[in-house]
């Protein structure tokens, strides 16, 4: 995605979000958060069911600064929740694809699903945003999901990374994968004026090798 020409977040994907924000703080709390960021009136209805793009990516990630910034310390905390919430979202939009991919993947090793399940979230990235620059980077059995084009934090300045809603994104995907906790962390990002967002996401070999 060309971050000058096609700074725009899909109509699905805005959705999304904001029911996960909704289950999450609840509808008033919900309101109070579009007022603080003043996207209100852009927000009375929820964006239609759809690819099509009609928000600007600086409405999105103003929306979720906001959320940061209004909670303090319970900010990033409450974002990985509402990350963990999307996901969800998703599945329950997909009921055919979840009940195939836990069939599929019933036989298969923890690494083997968290890979699985990684490839499933870039490529669902690319049918969204056609565009986009995402992959999967496998150095010495550690993974790391990358995003060049991160909509999270578009236009933001961080100190450190402040991505939280999509490391709770796929930390729910690869719990329900697995059916275990498995780290992952944001080590670059591009608010923090990094080329892009990488995350890197502990496997089952990883965690025995610690151990």
């Amino acid at each position: 995605m060309d971050r000058e020409n096609d700074a725009a977040v899909a109509n699905a994907h805005f959705r999304q979000t904001l029911l996960a924000i909704r289950q999450v703080l609840g509808e008033k709390g919900s309101k109070d958060i579009y007022q603080s960021a003043k996207l209100d009136v852009k927000l009375a209805a929820l964006p239609p069911d759809n690819l099509d793009r009609t928000f600007k990516a600086q409405d999105y990630a103003q929306l979720l600064h906001t959320i940061e910034v209004t909670y303090r310390e319970r900010g990033p905390w409450i974002l990985h929740r509402i990350g963990k919430e999307s996901f969800h979202i998703v599945l329950r939009d997909q009921p055919s694809w979840m009940a195939t991919a836990k069939r599929v993947m019933s036989l298969w090793s923890p690494d083997q699903r968290i890979e699985f399940m990684l490839e499933a979230i870039i490529d669902a990235q690319r049918k969204t945003y056609p565009q986009t620059e995402v992959w999967l980077e496998d150095k010495d059995g550690q993974l790391a999901y990358i995003e060049q084009s991160c909509l999270v934090c578009y236009g933001r300045q961080s100190q450190e990374p402040v991505c939280y809603l999509t490391t709770g994104f796929i930390s729910e995907a690869i719990n329900w994968a697995t059916g275990k906790e498995f780290k992952v962390q944001e080590t670059a990002c591009t608010a923090t004026g990094d080329a892009y967002c990488r995350f890197i996401v502990e496997t089952a070999k990883h965690q025995s090798n610690v151990t």
